[in-house]
């Protein structure tokens, strides 16, 4: 039988073009940025393989789904909007022999190229089958990018998605190509999930419900904004025809014989690690035409710093008796966490042309931190309480075979706490003094941390996007958003005084250093035009972006007078918004049929993190003010919401090239250009305080070029293999680097060259490797190896030589991650046993180190000039400090069952 689709494949008429272009127009411009892409396309050719004629009016659809097009005068034929994956795809034509083409794969952004021949047919359904072959360059790829799929990930040792985009070349880290922490936008089916506060990802998405992952390290389009290094798109799972389910549970534990550094996990059961995981998903009974997917984990770690129970935080040793501690000297984590999350998907066709899509994220997280200082108190840190929730409804509508537009609106709300106690007036709040050391390099020996904080971030969304295959050369894309903000933000620092009578939180605001509050309600308005123009020897994306953003306050016209002190000039001003364009273009040039060069350029723009636009500042009657304390001295950094735009400029070049069938190499050359990074800067006031502001001062520059050799999966084996070289370069790593070299006795000197970033790691060399046999056992290896960082030498300690930041190098990075698994298969059901084993070696990698030694177990200044410790402790046991090393080796058994 052949098959029917609910639109033929010919060309729109002029009107209905015209029709939609104005439509299209009105949404760019009144609708409202529109954000990453969701789907992709299949093209090609359908010929008459005896003739080499073009074959007219074929059905090419995809086996299951409602995707198709026919062939036109050319035996040209395309599929728009087609989700990422793995298809079947079908091509039927009257007098010939219908061809199934299996093994197709569809990812983001990209046209994967299916060409068919078509037999003349000899037997009544007779039937050719084939088997896609995914190609090894990507020929319409004009930056860098890498789509992994969800089956990639599930072979390799990789828990969270960031661990595989940490594993990206060009990445350190979580900084992108040289850029500082919070330049990537993270994005949900398209929809971006960052909390502005400080644009870190704001949900939990497991690797479960992942069907696709596209990490973009080079030049991005048009669609893509709000980052300066990059961008993570995931698109998520949906269900299917039939019911599929899954069970994972595993256990562990961290296991090092580096008793001296991390105590008490040289045996396995002690650092404990329990995971429980189930996905199930498919059609609902009864309603056709509606699939869902559910996926729940649990998730608890004890997690690798453990320290005895010495002191209670009420305890208070005085003078030089510290040697009382009132605790029962029993090993207890502190650093340990818990974690739940779940993701709930429907899909509904409401028409063959019509598609709803509802997803449901929510995560709730609760955590402490190592504080080295309190090791031996160990009830003294705050508790840290997360829960995220995002909501988003996605309408997709296919207007013809070449046109489809979609509506998305979605709801990200982020709760954040943190606090040692949740009742601020429990008597348990004691002093915080408590404990204080008498004497260099120790330990607490009571006290707490009293500082509690609370935060939410709400962000509406509303997104328009259209696209149009406006004829064949020509792919053309519009959208635009608007976002609505609200951020609330407390802070304070509970002040004790002898009758353990709390007096921190009743502080008026302008009479304290130690509370924040505000609340702001900014919002965004961007939109794009993206054209990807596809000849046959060369590829074009070119685009087009505008962002607007206002910060909806007001702020001192004056820096020099914080509080609007009525005796000095000034008044609050309302902050202008700010707006940018930057546009974009990247070509692809096929230099044979294996080997491609791009060439890509643009302009990327980033609101500066909402805490740098509102910390400090307080409304009191609907005007703001820096309030500061009472003190002349220099303690606190405002914000400054008149900041402008970050902004990068990025150029690209790159080849792409098959060596062989099963063997290919990919060079990139890159340069950044980053300016208005948000730096501070020291303002003294009429009244003679001092207090630090942020404003756009800083500069980097970046250099790379990376080199990757890919072999395919075949033969039982398959690698990547990524170096990167880079040079990242700046005035400052750190937004507060003037603030903090103004809070030595005498002042630092800012910096006034360029030097080494905190992140500049000259080499980084990635091997992920596969082995095994489909359907029976798997063994994925991870190896990483880093050149050290830089680090500031001590002053005292370099012989002469002119001393600048960052001029001498940590020790090196090098880790292994191994995962096997032995699948059974009882009747319809698949066990998968598993081994996991994290940092295989148990290497002691050093992260930070001592500025007089650049080494994290040794400290030439502490062995110089610490004198006596009054403790219970040696001084080796606080200049060795866990918290210097990256995780020790971490080994995991668990099993999966899928139905």
């Amino acid at each position: 039988m052949k098959h029917n689709f609910p639109y033929s494949a010919m060309c729109f008429s002029n009107n209905s073009f015209r029709i939609i272009f104005i439509f299209s127009c009105l949404a760019f411009f009144f609708i409202s940025e529109a954000t990453g892409g969701t789907t992709g396309k299949i093209a090609g050719l359908v010929l008459d393989k005896s003739t080499g004629e073009p074959a007219i009016g074929a059905n090419v659809y995809i086996e299951g789904e409602d995707y198709g097009a026919a062939s036109d005068l050319d035996g040209y034929y395309f599929i728009l909007n087609i989700p990422p994956g793995t298809y079947t795809l079908i091509v039927q034509m009257i007098g010939y022999q219908d061809v199934r083409i299996n093994g197709v794969r569809v990812n983001v952004d990209l046209t994967t190229n299916i060409n068919v021949d078509l037999n003349p047919e000899a037997l009544e359904g007779q039937e050719v089958v084939v088997v896609a072959e995914r190609p090894l360059i990507e020929k319409d790829l004009t930056s860098t990018s890498k789509n992994i799929a969800s089956e990639e990930i599930k072979a390799l040792p990789i828990d969270r998605f960031d661990e595989i985009v940490d594993i990206q070349a060009g990445v350190v880290a979580g900084h992108f190509r040289g850029g500082r922490e919070g330049e990537v936008a993270y994005m949900v089916d398209g929809l971006p999930v960052n909390d502005p506060y400080n644009n870190e990802i704001g949900i939990e998405v497991e690797n479960t419900s992942i069907q696709q992952l596209e990490v973009i390290s080079g030049t991005f389009n048009a669609e893509y904004g709000q980052a300066m290094s990059g961008v993570v798109n995931i698109i998520t799972r949906e269900g299917g025809n039939k019911y599929n389910a899954e069970a994972t549970v595993f256990v562990g534990s961290y296991y090092s014989n580096h008793d001296d550094v991390f105590p008490n996990i040289d045996k396995l059961g002690n650092g404990d690690l329990q995971n429980v995981q189930a996905t199930i998903s498919g059609p609902i009974p009864g309603i056709k035409k509606l699939k869902f997917f559910a996926t729940y984990r649990g998730f608890k770690n004890d997690g690798y710093f453990f320290g005895r129970r010495l002191y209670l935080s009420s305890d208070n040793p005085t003078g030089l008796n510290p040697f009382s501690p009132s605790g029962d000297r029993t090993f207890v984590p502190l650093e340990d966490s818990k974690r739940q999350s779940f993701h709930g998907k429907l899909t509904f066709l409401l028409a063959p042309t019509v598609k709803l899509n509802y997803n449901f994220l929510w995560d709730d997280n609760e955590n402490r931190y190592y504080n080295h200082n309190f090791r031996l108190v160990a009830d003294s840190r705050k508790t840290h309480f997360r829960t995220n929730k995002n909501h988003n409804f996605i309408l997709n509508h296919t207007l013809s075979p070449s046109t489809f537009h979609t509506l998305k609106i979605s709801r990200n709300n982020s709760e954040y706490n943190g606090y040692v106690y949740s009742n601020p007036d429990t008597i348990l709040y004691l002093n915080a003094n408590n404990g204080q050391p008498s004497s260099n390099y120790t330990f607490r020996s009571g006290g707490l941390e009293s500082d509690r904080y609370s935060r939410t971030t709400t962000t509406w969304l509303s997104r328009y996007d259209m696209v149009s295959q406006v004829n064949k050369l020509h792919n053309v894309g519009i959208g635009a958003i608007y976002k609505q903000h609200k951020l609330y933000n407390f802070w304070t620092d509970l002040d004790v005084d002898n009758s353990n009578e709390i007096i921190g939180i009743v502080y008026p605001a302008e009479f304290s250093s130690g509370r924040e509050e505000y609340e702001k309600k900014p919002y965004e308005i961007s939109a794009y035009i993206q054209d990807k123009i596809e000849y046959d020897k060369f590829i074009i994306n070119a685009g087009l972006r505008f962002d607007y953003f206002d910060p909806q306050t007001s702020m001192p016209s004056d820096p020099k007078n914080p509080q609007l002190i009525p005796i000095f000039p000034g008044e609050a001003v309302q902050v202008d918004p700010k707006w940018q364009f930057s546009p974009r273009l990247g070509v692809a040039f096929p230099i044979s049929s294996q080997g491609v060069i791009h060439v890509s350029y643009g302009h990327f723009f980033q609101i500066p993190n909402f805490e740098f636009l509102y910390e400090g500042i307080t409304d009191t009657a609907g005007i703001s003010k820096y309030y500061l304390p009472r003190e002349s001295r220099l303690n606190t950094v405002k914000g400054n919401p008149d900041l402008k735009m970050q902004t990068t400029v990025m150029y690209e070049m790159g080849l792409q090239q098959a060596l062989t069938n099963q063997l290919m190499f990919e060079f990139t050359a890159y340069y950044r250009d980053i300016r208005n990074l948000v730096g501070t800067e020291i303002i003294e006031t009429y009244d003679v305080k001092q207090y630090a502001r942020y404003i756009n001062r800083d500069y980097a520059n970046v250099t790379g070029a990376i080199l990757s050799f890919e072999k395919r999966f075949a033969n039982h084996w398959g690698a990547r293999l990524d170096y990167t070289f880079q040079v990242a370069e700046g005035n400052s790593s750190d937004p507060q680097s003037v603030f903090l070299d103004n809070q030595t006795d005498p002042p630092r000197e800012s910096e006034k060259r360029l030097v080494p970033l905190d992140w500049d790691q000259r080499h980084t060399l990635n091997l992920s490797l596969n082995t095994g046999t489909q359907g029976n056992w798997n063994i994925g290896l991870i190896g990483r190896f880093g050149s050290g960082t830089p680090y500031t030498a001590a002053s005292r300690f370099l012989l002469g030589e002119v001393n600048f930041e960052n001029n001498r190098t940590k020790p090196p990075w090098i880790s292994f991650d191994l995962k096997a698994d032995k699948i059974f298969s009882v009747k319809r059901t698949t066990i998968t046993a598993y081994l996991w084993v994290l940092n295989l070696f148990d290497r002691l990698n050093e992260h930070t180190v001592y500025s007089s030694t650049g080494r994290a177990n040794n400290d030439l200044e502490a062995q110089l000039g610490a004198g006596a410790i009054n403790g219970l402790h040696t001084l080796n046991n606080f200049i060795t400090n866990p918290g210097y090393y990256a995780a020790p080796r971490q080994i995991r058994f668990g099993f999966m069952v899928s139905l």
